[in-house]
């Protein structure tokens, strides 16, 4: 499920609407009840507290497809954020006698107790 923003169309879908079910940016998003409730997209966001009537989407889809959507969707984070985490170890070690452009990063102390740094 790949489900990119409504406004910005080059941007992951953060989460979804609760109101109108189409996906958004981090930016298109308003957490009016906190984090661990659904967010509202700002057009919704301004109908739902009265600013503007008219500001609403229509909804994209009934609500029961937009519960299981979100409910997949949130899942799908999940997955996502368990691979991330996962996946984030870094071997930052040099091999040993790699190449003669890595020779400064082997000669870290020259015995004097004074370390040696490379600038760039």
């Amino acid at each position: 499920m790949d489900v990119r923003c409504f406004n910005h169309g080059f941007e992951a879908a953060e989460n979804l609407c609760r109101m109108c079910g189409h996906g958004f940016c981090a930016e298109c998003l308003v957490y009016a009840f906190g984090s661990d409730k659904p967010p509202f997209c700002l057009s919704c966001a301004l109908a739902a507290a009265g600013v503007r009537a008219n500001a609403a989407r229509p909804p994209a889809v009934p609500k029961r497809e937009m519960k299981r959507r979100q409910k997949e969707f949130a899942k799908m984070k999940s997955e996502q954020a368990k691979v991330a985490a996962a996946s984030t170890t870094i071997d930052w070690s040099v091999p040993e006698g790699s190449s003669e452009a890595f020779s400064w990063a082997d000669e870290t102390n020259d015995g004097g107790g004074e370390q040696k740094v490379a600038y760039f």
